[in-house]
């Protein structure tokens, strides 16, 4: 089943975020809970989410430093 999300591309014409979850149009701006999500998974996706925004911050806190 599919659901409303916020599309991934590294191209700001075909997505809203980039690989890293990152708004094209805003530098600040992140994107680390489920609604990147293409699909509804059959299985509850709190682990894959939690991934998901450890690996975006370790994305910031690299570029930060």
């Amino acid at each position: 089943m599919l659901a409303p999300h916020l599309a991934l591309a590294d191209v700001a014409k075909h997505a809203v975020l980039d690989v890293n979850c990152k708004a094209h149009e805003l530098d600040n701006l992140y994107v680390v809970d489920t609604s990147f999500f293409p699909s509804i998974g059959a299985v509850n996706p709190a682990l894959t989410a939690m991934a998901n925004a450890i690996r975006v911050g370790d994305h910031i806190a690299e570029r930060l430093a």
